[in-house]
Order: structure tokens, then C-alpha cells, then sequence
């Protein structure tokens, strides 16, 4: 997952005018608003509480704004990212706000949660485990508790793998709305058993876990030696979705929700 940096020019400059809200002593007052941006967000927090685009008419009836001011407001927020379009012309979520989504999950205090559970996996199947995020076209291991096994298979922290190949990377795809051939598994089991994708030598199981609100946070992997682990699969996929469901309860997700994708709110 890229690391974006966010300007404080991308909110404040939408639609802003150069006149400083002002104290009695002329100084700024900080403890009053910005009606602009306060305006661009309510266009925001509008198009974020429906599962569809809204048309023009559809915004100026949910938010109280006349249709002239919300096309001022969209042209800026078309322009950052925070805004779309659908095929048909109505407003939708831009892809900005994913991965701003993106940054905000990889600063959560994730590893106090994530860190424990994956030892108890190790401890409990003897195999390795680590946890995949997105990271641009690739995913990355965030985290990694290696196997006391001397044959086990080889990740290191910070690694990259390609998003599609293993169960992890099949989690992370399906979540990010890309193509995999374990679409209706992962919908309907919330886990998936890979052997031999990512490296013909290792088998590996995944579950995702999910934040608040039902975002994607990333997929908790336990993996190994393919002709050790295999015929262990199905209690693997049983372990791995309950270390994965009680991750996301710590972080104050719901296990078994359907996490949010990016073509979620599309035409």
C-alpha cells in the first residue's frame, strides 16, 4: 500500500475563500469554522450514508444546499479525488477517501491486538503466521511470527508478495475489488485454503479482518510446508477465522460483516 501524504491545503483549499475568520481583536478565530469546507463535507458525509450515487437533486434535497453551490463544491472534490462519477452522471465517494482509508487503518494500534493472536496460532499449529496489507499493486507483511520449525516457509516484516497469488493474496484482491477465482469461497466462508499458489512448496490458510465501519484492515495468514500442512487445512480454516473474527471484535469490527469494497457504492 503507497504511502500518501496528506496536504492540509486538500481540505481547506476546496472552494475556500481568502477571508479569515476573525476575533473581536482581529486576531483568527480558531474555535469557528470554515462554512466552505464545512459545506463540502456534509456533500461527503451525504454521499457516505447510502449504498447508491446520488444525482444533483438527491444531494440538494439531502443536505440543504442549493444545486449551484454543490457543483462550486464538486469541481474541487472531483479534482482531489473525493468525489466521483458513475456511468450515469450522479455523485459517488472518490477514490481518495480509500486511500486515505488505507493510511488511517495502518495507524491504528494494531499490533498490541494482532501481534498476540498470531503467536497463539504459532503455538497452537506449529506453523507461521503473518498479516498482509495492501500496498499499491502489491500487498505487504505488516507482521510475522515464524514456525519454531526449522523447515517452514521464509517471509520477513516489510516484505512484498503479489496481491492474487496465495490465500493472503486472494483475500487482499477480493477486498480491493480485484478479480480472484475464490470469490464465492471467500463471500460465502470468510476463509480461504491456498496450496501451492504463491510458491509450490508452501500451503497457507487466510481470513480478513475488519475495522470499524467494516473497512478491510488485512488478511491474517498461517502458512507452511505444503506436504505438512495439507491434510490440515480444514481445522486450519476453522482456527484462522476465529483468531481473524477475534481481531476484528478487538478493533471494533464485526466478525461475519460484509467488509465495504470500492465498488461498493457503484452503478
Amino acid at each position: 500500500m503507497p504511502e500518501f501524504e496528506i496536504r492540509s491545503d486538500q481540505l481547506i483549499g476546496i472552494a475556500m475563500s481568502n477571508d479569515s475568520l476573525l476575533r473581536a481583536d482581529g486576531r483568527p478565530d480558531d474555535r469557528m469554522g470554515v462554512d466552505a469546507v464545512e459545506r463540502a463535507l456534509s456533500l461527503l458525509d451525504a454521499l457516505g450514508a447510502v449504498e447508491t450515487p446520488l444525482s444533483l437533486k438527491e444531494l440538494a434535497l439531502k443536505t440543504g444546499l442549493s444545486k449551484a453551490t454543490i457543483l462550486r463544491l464538486t469541481v474541487s472534490l472531483e479534482r482531489f479525488g473525493y468525489v466521483g462519477r458513475s456511468l450515469a452522471g450522479a455523485y459517488q465517494l472518490g477514490p481518495t477517501l480509500w486511500r486515505l482509508g488505507s493510511v488511517f487503518r495502518q495507524n491504528l494500534e494494531l499490533e498490541p491486538v494482532i501481534r498476540p493472536a498470531m503467536q497463539a496460532l504459532v503455538s497452537l499449529t506449529q506453523e507461521s503466521a503473518s498479516f498482509w496489507i495492501p500496498r499499491g499493486e502489491e500487498r505487504m507483511c505488516l507482521f510475522r511470527q515464524n514456525s519454531p520449525r526449522s523447515a517452514r516457509s521464509h517471509v520477513e516484516e516489510g516484505e512484498s508478495s503479489p496481491i492474487g497469488k496465495g490465500s493472503g493474496g486472494h483475500i487482499v484482491a477480493y477486498y480491493l475489488g480485484m478479480p480472484t477465482r475464490f470469490s464465492e469461497e471467500i463471500c460465502s466462508e470468510g476463509v480461504v485454503a491456498t496450496l501451492g499458489d504463491r510458491d509450490p512448496d508452501v500451503a497457507s490458510v487466510s481470513a480478513p479482518v475488519l475495522g470499524p465501519n467494516r473497512e478491510f484492515v488485512g488478511a491474517l495468514t498461517l502458512a507452511g510446508i505444503l506436504n505438512r500442512f495439507e491434510a490440515h487445512v480444514p481445522e486450519y480454516k476453522v482456527i484462522v477465522k476465529q483468531a481473524a473474527a477475534s481481531i476484528t471484535r478487538q478493533l471494533g469490527g464485526e466478525p461475519g460483516s460484509a467488509a465495504i469494497r470500492p465498488g461498493d457504492r457503484t452503478e
